[in-house]
């Protein structure tokens, strides 16, 4: 997994108690959607960039950076797909969800059985979700704080 680089925050913005699906810490740029995404067919995990065609967020790459969406959609492979984006270095540094997602949150957490490392996987409730959009990073702590920065 690749290193999160050191990022210097702006202001706080906001800090919310969110459940964490995955423990961990992360602290990186944010990338944030209101729009449901696949790994499975919309997202490369050789690269870590969005390549659903149709998506807002094509052509972003989320490699260490902080991505929040709603939920995923689609197949349950989209575990394996995240898995493999944390095997080769290009998966997001951690992962705010606005529902829960159990196949999100599998890869992740089978990543941490075979190897160890882990990225953190949290839920937040709407109102604290949609500040995630006036936000440009963010950091999650073990508990699942949330803190966003300007």
């Amino acid at each position: 997994m690749s290193e999160q680089p050191r990022i210097d925050h702006g202001p706080q913005l906001h800090m919310a108690k969110g459940r964490v699906l995955v423990g961990g810490h992360a602290q990186a740029p944010l990338c944030a959607t209101r729009n449901m995404i696949s790994f499975w067919g919309g997202y490369d995990p050789a690269t870590g960039v969005i390549i659903d065609r149709h998506h807002p967020l094509n052509g972003e790459d989320l490699t260490n950076r902080i991505f929040a969406l709603p939920k995923g959609k689609g197949s349950s492979t989209g575990s394996a797909v995240l898995l493999d984006a944390l095997h080769n270095g290009h998966a997001p540094a951690g992962i705010i969800l606005n529902k829960v997602d159990e196949i999100i949150a599998l890869g992740v957490v089978i990543f941490d059985e075979f190897f160890g490392q882990k990225i953190p996987v949290v839920q937040l409730e709407n109102d604290d979700f949609e500040m995630l959009f006036s936000a440009s990073s963010a950091s999650i702590s073990e508990d699942g704080t949330v803190t966003l920065y300007e």
